[in-house]
């Protein structure tokens, strides 16, 4: 849960890549932030803001490149994690567990 809210603040405090950002952009960005604060397709909503980032750091001088590589990062470390137990892609598409079969050497 931290791990998605700390992405969608990223993306919220790096809006606009520093300038005036059109109004459709705008609304893709806030839709992003509501889906990533809620749950929401959270990997397709990391990875679209893992992209921003990266369209953002293209453009981005080296003071605020670090930032956009720390969002970045972040952004692909919750790509790769998954929304986590309270979403609403647990609720939607349950939990996933991880079982590991015994090894049969061991026996």
């Amino acid at each position: 849960m931290t791990l998605r809210i700390a992405v969608s603040l990223q993306l919220l405090i790096e809006s606009g890549c520093g300038g005036i950002a059109p109004w459709w952009l705008v609304l893709l960005e806030l839709a992003v932030v509501l889906a990533l604060a809620f749950g929401v397709l959270t990997p397709v909503a990391a990875l679209a803001s893992a992209g921003f980032q990266v369209t953002c750091l293209l453009h981005a001088d080296w003071p605020h490149a670090a930032s956009l590589m720390t969002a970045t990062v972040t952004a692909i470390a919750l790509v790769l994690l998954g929304a986590g137990a309270y979403s609403l892609d647990a609720r939607l598409f349950g939990r996933r567990r991880l079982v590991v079969p015994p090894d049969p050497e061991r026996q």
